[in-house]
């Protein structure tokens, strides 16, 4: 066992610490494997951190975070968050719970009631499922600054991804859909979040996936 894995809760390790730790019944559909995932992120990301950085720390954090929205059902799994607290807004929206992440989706939430995509009449499974045939390639996340004054960090951070799939009936062309953020995250002191307050353009993501405006072109 590494120092870092006997000094460093297991939140603030990377996804494949966590995931070689947790039981298979956790799971959704079986332990993820980010193997292709951290393949192309080593190859794509734009910020390198130092090992043992703040920074990578709070993206670990957050990469885990992620995971455990995609993948496990259960609250009481989740280890990134203390789900009887944590809430998370997104561009001013109401509260959110994790129960409301696990039930709705992560997309759902995080893109919400849009002219041109309704995610009130979505749920997990199908957000799952329109955003992964839109971006076959993945849909990858990385941090980009940090101001931490803790309990309070902010973020800056990308999404990106090839739009080489179908949504909204739209094909993709391949281009590159990089979608720039900015996080507030409140943490605790075991320092899991109890807190994300997210803004980004989700009219602008769902509208380049639509074929209306490339997002990239967007003033």
């Amino acid at each position: 066992m590494s120092k870092e894995s006997k000094t460093t809760p297991l939140w603030l390790q990377s996804r494949e610490a966590v995931i070689a730790v947790t039981p298979e019944s956790a799971w959704r559909h079986g332990k993820p494997n980010y193997g292709i995932t951290n393949k192309r992120l080593a190859e794509q990301r734009i910020k390198h951190f130092e090992p043992g950085s703040l920074e990578e720390t709070v993206a670990n954090l957050v990469r885990v975070f992620e995971m455990e929205a995609t993948h496990k059902a259960n609250p009481a799994d989740w280890i990134s968050v203390d789900p009887e607290v944590f809430r998370m807004t997104v561009n001013g929206s109401q509260e959110y719970t994790v129960q409301d992440v696990v039930t709705k989706g992560g997309y759902n939430v995080f893109i919400g009631d849009l002219p041109n995509y309704k995610a009130s009449e979505s749920n997990y499974q199908k957000s799952e499922d329109d955003f992964r045939r839109a971006m076959r390639s993945g849909f990858m996340w990385e941090l980009l600054t940090l101001e931490a004054e803790l309990p309070t960090a902010k973020l800056t951070w990308r999404h990106w991804g090839s739009q080489n799939g179908v949504f909204n009936g739209h094909k993709g062309d391949g281009t590159l859909l990089d979608v720039p953020g900015s996080s507030v995250a409140t943490l605790n002191s075991e320092l899991k979040l109890i807190r994300l307050e997210h803004t980004f353009d989700a009219q602008g993501l769902i509208n380049s996936l639509s074929g209306v405006c490339p997002f990239n072109a967007r003033q």
